[in-house]
């Protein structure tokens, strides 16, 4: 799995870009005793000294609810300041003794199904750590259009603002993806009981209708998924400094 973050980070290093990524690695795990065996590889790398020195993002340990024909059962989503960032991450972690440690327990435990470069644009909504429930919706789009569509966004956000209880966010794929799929929305919830709510109220929420309509006129809609963060590491940035992009030097 280590040797696919290397080549998508060398297809990248010359390229400059300005907003945050975030790194989607969908893997299966076959059993309950191998998740757990995942679970805690995790927490040991996350709480390692040589993490707290190197790691300036964030981690998802997602499991996914929902995910259509799609073999994976878990994910993990890297949220970093930039690409640039991810690759020195990256670079110092297949470096040394820690990272070697587990990548054994996460190679030997599952087996590698997908992964995805994604660049961040922009977050609308109620951003907040408190959200772990997601709703990952997958379209296509030229990048004629993609003004429009983020005014789309903003426009759903002024008029939807006072009562959706959650936040989303709109991202560009920038590598390991197919002709399915070239931008994402991503909502999430606070639990999965808002998720519903909100979700049964769609269908006669007159701005989220017009939304609808007018992203119909620009995109084609690939796919929706569900995912609940199983675990996340945020000691060093959070969500809502990603989303915000608000980093501190």
């Amino acid at each position: 799995m280590k040797n696919i973050f290397i080549i998508l980070l060398l297809s990248a290093s010359t390229l400059v870009f300005a907003n945050p990524v975030w790194v989607q690695y969908d893997f299966k795990v076959d059993s309950s005793q191998n998740a757990a065996k995942i679970v805690e590889a995790t927490d040991k790398l996350m709480s390692a000294n040589f993490t707290k020195k190197n790691f300036k993002g964030s981690l998802h340990l997602n499991a996914w609810i929902a995910n259509g024909n799609s073999e994976a059962t878990h994910s993990y989503a890297v949220l970093q300041p930039s690409l640039a960032e991810h690759e020195k991450w990256m670079n110092a972690l297949q470096a040394s003794s820690t990272g070697q440690e587990f990548y054994d327990v996460l190679n030997s435990n599952s087996t590698p199904v997908f992964q995805r470069v994604n660049s961040f644009i922009q977050t609308f909504g109620n951003p907040s750590n408190e959200d772990v429930y997601w709703i990952v919706h997958k379209f296509v789009a030229q990048p004629s259009d993609l003004e429009d569509i983020v005014e789309s966004h903003k426009d759903m956000d002024e008029r939807i603002k006072a009562d959706f209880p959650g936040q989303f966010g709109l991202s560009s794929v920038m590598f390991g993806s197919n002709q399915d799929v070239t931008h994402l929305l991503t909502v999430g919830y606070s639990s999965m009981a808002e998720l519903e709510a909100w979700e049964d109220s769609v269908a006669t929420n007159g701005p989220v209708q017009h939304f609808l309509e007018e992203m119909d006129d620009m995109v084609t809609w690939t796919g929706s998924d569900v995912l609940f963060n199983a675990r996340v590491y945020d000691s060093a940035s959070d969500l809502e400094q990603f989303v915000t992009k608000d980093f501190e030097d």
